[in-house]
């Protein structure tokens, strides 16, 4: 700790590889090149596509290459994990409350899931701690002690904003399959949707008839979906502050 706080560099990771030194003869390529490849490939291609093989010819350069910067495949794909959430924007306005300063990071949480849905159904599936996921849930803590929560409470108030922002970006990132939905914007898919319940005879299904109000596509897309749901879960939390402040819970 006092190595990093002198360098002002992230303290050392035991379980995560070391950007190795290279010689332009011997080695030519550097872990970011490594791992920006990945990213990309993943990106396009998927996970079931993705193979060492296939980043090697990518990169134009043999597995010997590779794997002088990372030990196998799984240790790759954790960096690549951690190198997406390197996105997340951590800078706040100074008037902002703790709860608007919560709510923005799951904004970006989920905006990463979003630009990446081929790595977000990993996300909750694997223990990958590097340096900005470190990062991210610290900056996540310092909100929410700055909030007043502290222990438990803490903990599952974190986990609670960490699991609704993956989740609806996981859920998200799925997208639909299927003749019906290929090729259609969210907006089309939502009409679809909305025909298919409004055939459906009234005395059978009364209450699925009015599940999809009269109201324009914004006031139930995605996005107002995940604001509704992300501001009745900070008022939960909020309220449970405020209650266990007035009594001196801990």
């Amino acid at each position: 700790m006092a190595d990093q706080a002198a360098t002002g560099k992230p303290g050392r990771l035991p379980w995560w590889p070391e950007v190795r030194d290279r010689s332009s003869d011997r080695e030519p390529l550097s872990l970011p090149q490594i791992v920006a490849a990945a990213l990309k490939l993943i990106d396009t291609e998927g996970l079931d596509g993705f193979s060492m093989r296939r980043l090697g010819q990518e990169l134009g350069a043999g597995a010997t290459s590779i794997y002088w910067h990372v030990r196998d495949k799984d240790q790759l794909i954790d960096l690549v994990l951690d190198e997406i959430l390197a996105e997340i924007d951590l800078q706040e306005d100074p008037s902002w409350t703790w709860r608007e300063r919560a709510a923005n990071l799951a904004r970006e949480f989920r905006a990463v899931l979003r630009r990446h849905p081929n790595l977000a159904v990993v996300f909750g599936s694997r223990i990958s701690l590097g340096p900005n996921t470190l990062r991210g849930i610290e900056h996540v803590l310092a909100i929410l002690r700055s909030a007043g929560f502290d222990g438990t409470e803490l903990t599952l108030a974190f986990s609670s904003i960490l699991n609704f922002a993956m989740g609806t970006g996981i859920m998200e990132s799925r997208g639909l399959t299927g003749p019906e939905t290929e090729g259609k914007t969210e907006a089309e898919i939502q009409e679809l949707f909305v025909g298919m319940l409004a055939s459906l005879p009234e005395d059978e299904y009364p209450n699925l008839r009015r599940f999809i109000p009269d109201s324009s596509y914004d006031e139930i897309s995605e996005d107002a979906q995940f604001e509704y749901g992300l501001q009745r879960l900070l008022d939960g939390i909020e309220a449970d502050l405020t209650a266990r402040k007035a009594t001196g819970a801990k």
